[in-house]
């Protein structure tokens, strides 16, 4: 079995012609929808693996960088 995969949301004519196309090849299609999962959004920091086994967070490293040139 194949399955293909559509990422974005298509109107329901649209689908339909997908669907009526398939057949006409002799294709057994069907339609099976998911919800579309939220991808949960998180902050980037490029010091995210550096520091991590050391208990220390972005704002004290700030604070100890900004110390230094005083």
């Amino acid at each position: 079995m194949q399955q293909l995969i559509l990422k974005t949301d298509i109107d329901a004519t649209k689908m339909e012609a997908l669907l009526f196309f398939l057949k006409s090849w002799n294709i057994d299609a069907e339609l099976k929808t998911t919800p579309m999962l939220k991808e949960k959004k998180q902050d980037f920091s490029l010091a995210v693996g550096m520091w991590e086994d050391y208990d220390i967070d972005a704002n004290e490293l700030r604070k100890q960088a900004w110390n230094r040139n005083r």
